[in-house]
């Protein structure tokens, strides 16, 4: 009946999920401006913005950031972030953990969130990258499945590589590496267009 689905979600997860699906639609059709910007920036915000969600979880959040310059649409790449930690966070056990780094390897920029919690199957996997699709291993009920979807469309806008493996002990290891787009000198390289790579 309407009424159980009007319990089931609130006017404002409401707004979430078009928020989501918005931000969705807006990533896969690529990126339209370029510009200079800090992976260790959004990260930083991000991680502070979610301090008091983790302390109720009882997740201890660790950063280790260094400045990982790449270039990119920054509101795309600020969303990618934050999924990232919410999942890490949410998707815990309590008294986890969850590490965020961010850097440069190899002249790529690199975000890399890792997090303790319940065993994830190597064939669950593939499936939590598909749009409103949910583990089983959240502890927060309040999700719409287009987290991991939305990082999966954000990277591949931006040309980044997205390795995602389960951890033996419970938890994911996630690492995104951007190409190099900023010059030695920290000023932007022209675009390649994503058909290019």
């Amino acid at each position: 009946s309407s009424d159980v689905c009007s319990s089931d979600l609130s006017e404002e997860q409401l707004e979430q999920m078009i928020d989501a699906l918005l931000t969705l639609t807006r990533s896969q059709a690529g990126i339209e401006q370029s510009e200079r910007l800090d992976l260790a920036v959004p990260a930083s915000r991000a991680v502070l913005a979610r301090e008091g969600d983790a302390a109720v979880l009882g997740v201890e959040v660790v950063a280790t950031l260094e400045p990982a310059l790449t270039a990119g649409d920054a509101r795309l790449v600020e969303r990618l972030v934050a999924n990232l930690i919410d999942n890490a966070i949410g998707h815990n056990t309590a008294g986890g953990s969850v590490e965020i780094a961010t850097g440069r390897r190899d002249q790529h920029a690199f975000l890399a969130i890792t997090n303790s919690g319940p065993i994830v199957p190597l064939e669950e996997l593939q499936r939590l990258f598909a749009p409103f699709q949910r583990g089983s291993r959240t502890q927060q009920g309040n999700g719409h499945g287009l987290g991991l979807s939305i990082v999966q469309a954000i990277a591949n806008a931006h040309g980044a590589e997205l390795i995602v493996a389960p951890r033996v002990e419970g938890g994911l290891a996630v690492e995104i590496s951007f190409p190099s787009r900023v010059d030695a000198n920290g000023s932007l390289r022209p675009a390649v267009s994503a058909s290019a790579k």
